[in-house]
């Protein structure tokens, strides 16, 4: 009986074989005929590097920058070029959230709408061109950390760079006071109380007059007539900027600029600002116990049109961005003589501080970047009320508010004994003390990173951040979608840079790069079989 029944299995086993074998006739192949063909692969798929050997000048950037220090260079004669461990790369690209605020031209826009052509604000102060907008999707740690004086936390990847000031314990357990050098730390190699960076801006364009095309209505005609309006930039004009800012706004054909009654220095500084720059006389209305100077004026609405309709759209275009700090410190001026105050000690709060608060997210940051250029340190604040738009509130506390009385031209006798402030700030950057440091592990969470021209660094979030992938000045690095690195064996981890300088591999590729010659690289064709 049992030879039957091992029989009869063996005929079993047999004809399901065959079927298996008979089914898959009529399937698709399940592989490819690599190279020529390849699978798909995901957006912001990161493979191996292309090194372009006829660009790269042995600099060695590339690994003094890499986080997990697989990268070295290797003579080839007489030049030097990168050589990969992959046993140890991290395919880094590092990234931050989409929502994350970079310091644009002029504005501040979330990362996730930079596009390649955009100017943004870099480590050393200028604003560059965006080459390439990288997307993928992460997962691992994600770190949170919240500067001091920033309204949001900046959140990025676990070996993303950031420029820092690291602060040693000195007498008493205190923290060293003065900046010291300043390196690239990831997340991992931070701690509380160390410092962040945040460029202060260099670039400065001194415009003697400011043109603007305007449209005209002709009365008699109906007909709309396009002229030119030009102004003379003088520190004064920037003042009546300030106070269009903080009070003005327009409607119909009509500019106006809404004043506290008793705000009587103020009316009629900006009344006499509108007659002289625009040639009009004003007149004042009385609106729920406060006083509007009005200016009835065409020319005038659409200039002041540029700076936003609306307290939410107010902004800074570039010419006043990149004016001289003289001109710039009158905007700020009539600015805070609008929206801001000067808080003295009260049985309450005992601090002495100015304030100033808008609904504009972006005029807040430019904001604090004006005060940055002027010398004076100013902190954001978000404050959020039920059923009412968020408030942006700039301050300027400790050591800062003497600066910031003689700015505003205020009488102020500073009674504190000692002042104090946890900001540093030094011609080129702004310190400010890691405040909260905390991470969670996220899966495939979207970020997204810029490469930057020349510096590879922007500002993210009020912290200066750093590209690394592409971070070459000859742009000889690259990373592909090339994933043929699992073909070779864990002995051959080790790319030379004859291997990471074969192109992508294609159907009808003819050479391969040499680095065999005294002179450098050289294409060599391949010999036809």
């Amino acid at each position: 009986m049992a030879p039957i029944i091992g029989k009869a299995k063996a005929a079993v086993d047999i004809s399901i074989a065959y079927l298996t074998g008979i089914r898959h006739l009529f399937h698709r192949p399940y592989t490819l005929r690599f190279p020529q063909q390849r699978y798909a692969v995901e957006k912001g798929y990161r493979g191996r590097h292309l090194l372009h050997l006829d660009r790269c000048t042995g600099c060695g950037i590339c690994a003094w920058i890499c986080p997990e220090k697989c990268i070295t260079i290797v003579p080839r004669g007489q030049r030097w070029y990168p050589q990969y461990f992959y046993g140890r790369c991290c395919f880094c690209h590092f990234c931050v959230t989409p929502d994350t605020l970079v310091t644009t031209n002029p504005s501040v826009s979330p990362i996730g709408q930079i596009q390649p052509g955009d100017r943004v604000l870099t480590h050393t102060g200028h604003y560059r061109r965006v080459r390439k907008v990288l997307t993928r999707n992460y997962s691992g740690r994600l770190y949170s950390i919240k500067p001091l004086g920033a309204p949001f936390s900046l959140n990025v990847t676990q070996d993303h760079p950031l420029l820092v000031s690291s602060r040693d314990i000195v007498k008493k357990l205190r923290l060293e006071k003065k900046p010291c050098s300043l390196v690239w730390k990831t997340p991992l190699e931070l701690k509380r109380g160390d410092y962040l960076t945040i460029p202060i801006a260099k670039e400065v364009r001194d415009t003697g007059f400011y043109e603007q095309e305007i449209e005209v209505g002709q009365s008699s005609t109906g007909k709309r007539l396009r002229s030119k309006l030009s102004l003379i930039t003088e520190p004064d004009l920037f003042r009546l900027i300030g106070y269009y800012l903080a009070e003005g706004y327009v409607v119909k054909r009509t500019v106006g600029f809404a004043f506290g009654e008793h705000e009587k220095e103020y009316i009629a500084d900006s009344a006499r600002l509108l007659e002289k720059h625009f040639g009009r006389v004003t007149r004042r209305a009385t609106i729920h116990n406060s006083t509007h100077v009005l200016l009835h004026s065409v020319a005038a609405l659409q200039f002041f049109e540029t700076f936003g309709r609306g307290s939410e759209n107010k902004k800074l275009p570039d010419w006043v961005m990149f004016a001289p700090t003289q001109k710039q410190r009158e905007l700020i001026r009539g600015t805070l003589r609008g929206d801001g105050h000067l808080h003295m000690p009260t049985r309450g709060n005992r601090s002495t501080f100015f304030e100033y608060t808008t609904i504009s997210k972006t005029l807040a940051f430019q904001l604090q970047q004006l005060l940055f250029r002027a010398g004076i340190v100013g902190q954001i604040a978000l404050a959020n009320r039920a059923n009412r738009k968020p408030n942006y509130v700039v301050t300027v506390r400790g050591r800062f508010v003497s600066a910031m009385a003689d700015l505003m031209q205020v009488k102020f006798e500073d009674k504190r004994v000692k002042t104090f402030s946890r900001f540093e700030m030094d011609r080129d950057y702004v310190y400010a003390p890691v405040e909260k440091i905390s991470s969670v592990e996220v899966l495939d969470q979207p970020v997204v990173n810029l490469s930057v021209e020349g510096d590879e660094s922007y500002v993210a979030g009020n912290v200066i951040a750093h590209n690394c992938t592409d971070y070459c000045p000859e742009f000889a690095l690259e990373e592909t979608v090339e994933y043929d690195i699992a073909e070779y064996t864990r002995d051959r981890l080790v790319w030379s840079p004859e291997r990471l300088s074969k192109p992508p591999v294609k159907k009808d590729d003819k050479y391969v790069f040499s680095v065999d010659t005294i002179g450098g690289a050289s294409q060599v064709p391949q010999k036809e079989e």
